[in-house]
């Protein structure tokens, strides 16, 4: 009656293939019952592949080193606790190839829920690295968490299934991620979670995003050779201070105005670079539109408190920076409560010094242009 049940048994591999056992735990567990019940591994090597995943699972859960599995099979706790371990181990051969995939499920967890083994199923011949695989996915399955629901109804639903893949769904937090399609793009738990940051990052600044605007994101994938997220970035805007903000003759530059402001000022303004960095929450560019001049922002630690620094100016058609119009924009934007040190040139009686050695340049962040060497 097996040989015909979807769950299978043993004996019933399809034209009678030969699947050979991974090498690691499970192979070391087969040969111990190999061992003590010669032919087994021989069995197993041909069953059917859904009936050795839930073989594996009751190995996985120490099944021949205890009698709960044979209490659990039989229905008797006749005379098990006095068992030896061989004859443990020889009677989990015996019964094992009669039962069927689900009964040893039943036997082992006990219960089995609706879609375990189909998922099992999914892993053809490959089993899990750790034995531990087994009882996560179970937990999964019989769990009434929102995102294990999500787990299990999309992991029943992706097409190709391995251990990475499931291992993936188990370190998912994010329920935009828990779809079958999602899963499918996952080769380790590593890409998972920086996927799942990506979108961390990208909820931070658009606190309005679904989770079916995240999901349909990533279905979309890449655009225009851009990361997946690329589209949600331009859409979000940055919510944190500056000291400029009280003041309308400066505009922050961000996704939206960062071409047009180029364009005034002939200037290249990237915005795959800006954008990035001005949703950082400590840096922004920022436009000072009477002069027409960029300025960058930096946030730093001041000691005694966070506080705003300028780092860079820019003039329209890249012009090279002075003294002079450093110390303008200065005059401009410490009222404002930013810190803009103007770089001080040496005494005069020491300006010789400079050739001394081969010259100098100060290397430092408010280093703003090359004719201060």
């Amino acid at each position: 009656m097996h040989e015909q049940s979807e769950d299978g048994h043993a004996g019933a591999s399809r034209r009678n293939a030969v699947f050979p056992i991974p090498s690691g735990w499970v192979l070391n567990q087969v040969c111990r019952i190999d061992a003590v019940a010669p032919g087994f591994m021989r069995q197993m090597c041909r069953a059917r592949l859904k009936w050795r995943q839930a073989c594996w699972a009751a190995l996985s859960m120490g099944a021949i080193d205890s009698p709960d599995f044979h209490v659990q099979a039989t229905g008797s706790a006749d005379g098990h606790d006095m068992m030896s371990p061989a004859d443990l181990i020889r009677e989990f051969a015996e019964i094992s190839v009669t039962m069927s995939a689900r009964q040893i499920i039943e036997a082992t967890f006990p219960t089995c829920p609706d879609g375990y083994l189909g998922v099992l199923g999914k892993l053809h011949g490959e089993a899990p690295s750790d034995p531990g695989f087994y009882s996560r996915l179970h937990a999964v399955f019989t769990s009434d968490d929102p995102l294990d629901r999500l787990r299990a109804k999309a992991l029943q639903q992706v097409a190709g299934l391995g251990e990475t893949k499931i291992e993936a769904a188990f370190a998912l937090q994010d329920a935009a991620f828990l779809t079958p399609l999602a899963l499918s793009r996952f080769h380790s738990v590593q890409s998972a979670l920086r996927v799942e940051a990506q979108a961390k990052a990208v909820r931070s600044l658009n606190p309005r995003l679904s989770d079916d605007d995240i999901s349909a994101a990533f279905a979309a994938g890449r655009d225009g050779f851009q990361p997946w997220f690329h589209r949600l970035l331009l859409k979000s805007k940055a919510d944190f201070a500056l000291p400029t903000d009280v003041d309308p003759d400066f505009v922050r530059i961000d996704g939206d105005n960062a071409k047009a402001i180029g364009e005034v000022m002939e200037n290249c303004l990237d915005v795959e670079k800006v954008l990035p960095r001005s949703l950082s929450g400590i840096w922004s560019l920022v436009h000072w539109r009477p002069e027409n001049i960029v300025v960058a922002l930096r946030k730093f630690d001041l000691g005694c408190a966070d506080g705003w620094a300028l780092t860079e100016v820019h003039l329209a058609k890249n012009s090279v920076v002075s003294r002079a119009d450093v110390q303008r924009v200065a005059d401009r934007v410490r009222p404002l409560g930013i810190l803009c040190p103007v770089p001080c040139d040496p005494d005069p009686q020491l300006q010789d010094l400079s050739g001394a050695f081969g010259g100098w340049k100060i290397g430092d962040i408010w280093d703003f242009g090359d004719d201060w060497d």
